[in-house]
């Protein structure tokens, strides 16, 4: 029986804005290829450069004072009170780093994983709002057969189950198997989603490529 099949990646994400500002590098269009850790947008963060160094001064500034604090208890001309103040000041100081270098990370967006840009969504020097789509990454490493098959093959039907596929758009014919079902069935439908592996290279496949697989019965 023939059944209608898609291709899907693996991993696919459309990466939003971490934060609202505007865009000082967007070095991606659509269809580039991209790697694990590639910066995929930069935003202007002078300001927020900033307020890092200027709370590594402080937290600089409040360690000396400890440790200055430190040496007179020791000596004995200040009180642990006061030598207690200067730790806390030390400790805030260093939540107030802690906190700017966490907004700094947001200036640079990198790629979670290698593969193609699908969509961009945005372009250099625009502002964006915090949370607004920037780009659409679509794994190429590796990708899947989507496949909607009716639920009564569930009594023959499972991971390692082999099949053809023929893809419209290359024209070729691929061999494939079954390598995870759907965790339910449509009860309107009676159908089941199944998901498949190309056996062999899957070099020309694109996700969003469709064609035809089919799948035999085992024997009565």
């Amino acid at each position: 029986m023939s059944v209608g099949v898609q291709v899907v990646a693996r991993q696919d994400a459309v990466i939003g804005a971490p934060m609202a500002g505007r865009l000082s590098a967007f070095p991606l269009r659509d269809g580039d290829r991209f790697a694990q850790g590639d910066v995929v947008a930069r935003f202007v963060c002078a300001q927020v450069e900033g307020m890092v160094a200027r709370s590594k001064a402080t937290l600089n500034k409040k360690q000396q004072q400890l440790g200055i604090a430190a040496k007179l208890r020791q000596l004995g001309t200040n009180n642990v009170a006061e030598y207690g103040l200067a730790a806390a000041e030390v400790t805030e100081a260093q939540a107030d780093l802690t906190i700017a270098m966490a907004s700094a990370d947001n200036c640079t967006v990198t790629a979670p994983f290698a593969g193609r840009v699908g969509n961009t969504m945005t372009r250099a020097n625009e502002f964006v709002a915090a949370g607004a789509p920037l780009l659409e990454l679509i794994g190429d490493q590796e990708q899947e057969l989507e496949l909607i098959l009716p639920s009564r093959w569930l009594v023959w039907l499972h991971p390692g189950v082999g099949f053809a596929v023929n893809i419209q758009e290359t024209g070729q014919a691929y061999q494939a198997e079954i390598v995870r079902l759907s965790g339910k069935v449509d009860s309107v439908s009676q159908s089941i989603k199944a998901y498949g592996k190309v056996l062999g290279s899957q070099s020309g496949l694109l996700p969003g490529m469709s064609g035809q697989a089919t799948l035999t019965p085992p024997a009565p």
